[in-house]
């Protein structure tokens, strides 16, 4: 017991110089060649040729292979080959095996998991957290967090990749955002609006299916619901129906309301070129007397086809509310007409009228009397005074007066005297308004609007021909009638209605035929040819019998296009058969069973039933009771049915203790069906095979795995027997 005790210690000794051979730099080794040639310091390194040639300090390496050949520092390798070939990179951190296995210069790297950031080797400033996350990358900056996300990312930088198996035919592509499970890219789009295998700057947000719900491409624009990989083109598009609004959304319970298809419904106050509505749509154009808002196809030149008559029309009141108003007694006439000297006038049912002057004459009749003639209208005479009668040279002179006007009077000469004729002052009249009332002045008359009341919430509905809105008011439009074209026939001549035209047909002259039999010749007349039937003798002795389910006129029928193989269900005559078989000569021939592409229908079952099996799919053949035969080859469609993926680099093997773990749950093998399983579906040879043969594959590789940690052990083994008796001999 003493000497047991003895060589105890003595290993523990012995490894105590092993692990403090280098206590000189403060470093920590264990293993075969760990730390061989190193000449940094604070460094720790377990395992096979784990920081062997390690130049620089403060690394740690575990596993086999791990930072081999490190002149960077602050380096952390956790696993087999985790920062293999790292020269003058540092700062990284590699926990899994192969992780960041072929960095060289890349720094401040953090790779979690098998085969994270494998392909990596200048990359720096990545995180990478799950299986083989990062696998194929060498970028700068990237976050992957997920199983094999990024999928297939060659060369990219400063994306954020969160899901597993993401960012699918992404090969190169920089400052995307994808979050969701199996984000799948067009490997080749087939038009500019598909984001394919280079796209950059663009956030995508699916579901845990891959389904895609949000896009924002490298512009800004937002697209929700457009479908996978469609690149929105607005800054915000939206498929399906938008709501806005506490009761138009749900409340958590069960759905308020629902948007119209393809719709907007918004519940509070909307505005158009404003942030403080009034109403529940404003819109603010920015320019004093324009609205904002347009009609493009209802402009002033759009001439209506038809006049209609309506005492409704819309308007805006004082605070830019669009209203209705509407006008009583609306009479289509604006009327004015004159009679001598009177002037009329009606507007919308209001008569009005004022005197004219538009004429003025004198005149003087013989009887030396002036007379005014206004507009026609003769004033009463005004005797003009009597001339002086003087005697000159013994005659007597009758001296001639004049008549003269200046402006309103009237002047005759030679003491005639004279008259001011009146002024008629012509006001022009001024239109006026006063609240409702509209005034004409100098005895035009007025008239009163109807005082208008503002019914808010009005609606409009068009029933037929009729539109109206929801205070009771409507208006009738035109109705227009298409009147339907008629085709007719007279004769030969084929007529259409309403300007349709017509044919005329020609005649033909139709002879008819007439089919006659002479014998077994059968003729038919006006050329129609002949044929004779054949003629068919009965031998004498000979029995000749017909059968079938016709008339006694016509007792068979013979059907010359008749390819089936029996024209109705039937049995093979046992008389027919050799030693109760039916022997077919093939004759070089095949047979083909065309069963065009139906599945339903085209299946061969053989069996002692009518009823076929449900459970044989769309399976062509089925066979009760067993197949025997001499040889069965089973094609497959390609490569890719058989088992050799096992054998990839990048294949996933399953860890034993957790095989161990499924077959305690399950009672079956992992990726082979249950029993229960094969029972409903049945068993198919060809991938059944497949599933055999990778299982098989990943014994062979379980077995070199063994048999690799089985050769290590063997060699610590040896190395401590080596130890013991180097122990044994000093302590003899």
């Amino acid at each position: 017991m003493k000497m047991k005790t003895t060589y105890f210690f003595t290993i523990l000794t012995l490894l105590g110089v092993v692990c403090s051979s280098k206590a000189q730099s403060l470093n920590t080794f264990s293993g075969e060649n760990a730390g061989a040639n190193n000449t940094g310091n604070f460094n720790t390194g377990f395992g096979i040729n784990s920081l062997k040639n390690n130049t620089s300090h403060s690394n740690n390496a575990f596993g086999f292979g791990t930072l081999i050949a490190a002149s960077g520092g602050f380096n952390c390798a956790f696993g087999n080959e985790a920062l293999s070939l790292t020269t003058t990179g540092n700062l990284n951190a590699a926990f899994g095996t192969r992780s960041l296995l072929n960095n060289t210069t890349g720094s401040k790297n953090i790779a979690i998991g098998h085969r994270t950031m494998e392909a990596n080797s200048s990359g720096s400033n990545n995180t990478s957290v799950g299986y083989a996350s990062l696998t194929t990358n060498n970028g700068n900056s990237n976050v992957a967090v997920g199983f094999t996300t990024p999928r297939n990312l060659i060369s990219g930088d400063s994306n954020v990749f969160l899901g597993s198996e993401t960012a699918i035919n992404l090969f190169n592509g920089s400052y995307n955002v994808m979050l969701g499970n199996r984000i799948t890219l067009n490997r080749a789009p087939s038009t500019p609006l598909l984001a394919g295998s280079d796209t950059n700057k663009s956030v995508i947000i699916s579901d845990g299916a891959g389904v895609q719900r949000i896009f924002i491409n490298k512009n800004g624009n937002t697209g929700i619901g457009l479908g996978n990989n469609v690149i929105p083109v607005n800054k915000l598009d939206i498929k399906g129906g938008v709501a806005i609004g506490k009761n138009f959304t749900p409340n958590g319970i069960a759905p308020i309301a629902s948007a119209p298809i393809n719709g907007l419904a918004v519940e509070g106050r909307l505005g158009i070129g404003t942030l403080a509505p009034n109403n529940k749509v404003e819109i603010t154009q920015g320019t004093n007397g324009n609205s904002g808002l347009r009609f493009t196809n209802l402009t002033s030149s759009f001439v209506p086809t038809s006049v209609q008559s309506s005492n409704h029309f819309l308007s805006v009141n004082a605070t830019g509310d669009v209203v209705l108003q509407k006008m009583s007694n609306v009479v289509q006439s604006n009327i004015l007409s004159s009679a001598g000297n009177l002037m009329t006038s009606n507007v919308n049912g209001i008569s009005s009228s004022t005197k004219i002057v538009n004429s003025i004459a004198n005149s003087i009749n013989e009887s030396n009397q002036l007379i005014t003639t206004v507009n026609g209208v003769s004033s009463a005479p005004v005797n003009l005074p009597v001339p002086n009668m003087e005697e000159i040279d013994g005659s007597v002179t009758n001296e001639l007066q004049t008549i003269s006007q200046s402006e309103n009077t009237i002047t005759l000469s030679n003491g005639g005297g004279s008259f001011i004729l009146p002024t008629f002052t012509q006001v022009p009249q001024v239109i006026s308004q006063s609240g409702n009332t509209i005034s004409l002045s100098n005895g035009g008359g007025s008239f009163t609007f109807p005082t208008f009341t503002d019914t808010d919430a009005q609606s409009l509905a068009l029933a037929g021909n009729t539109l109206s809105i929801s205070n009771g008011n409507s208006v009738t439009l035109p109705t227009y009638v298409d009147v339907p074209q008629t085709i007719s026939q007279s004769g030969n001549t084929i007529s259409l209605s309403n300007g349709g035209g017509s044919f005329i047909l020609p005649t033909f002259t139709q002879v008819p035929q007439v089919i006659s039999q002479s014998g077994n010749t059968i003729s038919l007349s006006n050329g129609g040819g002949s044929f004779t039937m054949p003629t068919t003798s009965v031998v004498a002795g000979t029995n000749v019998a017909v059968t079938g389910n016709g008339s006694a006129a016509t007792p068979f029928l013979i059907n010359a296009t008749d390819k089936s193989i029996f024209a109705d269900n039937g049995t093979i005559d046992q008389a027919t058969t050799i030693s109760g078989n039916r022997v077919v000569n093939m004759n070089n021939r095949n047979i083909w069973f065309n069963s065009a592409s139906t599945d339903a229908n085209g299946k061969i079952y053989i069996g002692s039933t009518a009823t076929y099996p449900t459970t044989t799919g769309n399976y062509k053949l089925f066979v009760e009771g067993g197949i025997l035969t001499e040889k069965v080859k089973v094609a497959l469609r390609s490569t890719a049915n058989w088992a050799d993926y096992v054998f990839e680099k990048d294949y996933n093997l399953m860890p034993l203790n957790e095989v161990e773990n499924y077959i305690t749950a399950n009672k079956h093998l992992p990726g082979i069906d249950s029993a229960a399983e094969l029972a409903t579906n049945g068993l198919d040879i060809a991938e059944m095979q497949a599933k055999h043969m990778a299982k098989i594959e990943e014994l062979t590789l379980y077995i070199i795995e063994q048999n690799k940690a089985i050769e290590r052990n063997t060699k610590a083994i040896e190395e401590l027997q080596k130890q013991v008796q180097v122990l044994t001999a000093n302590q003899d």
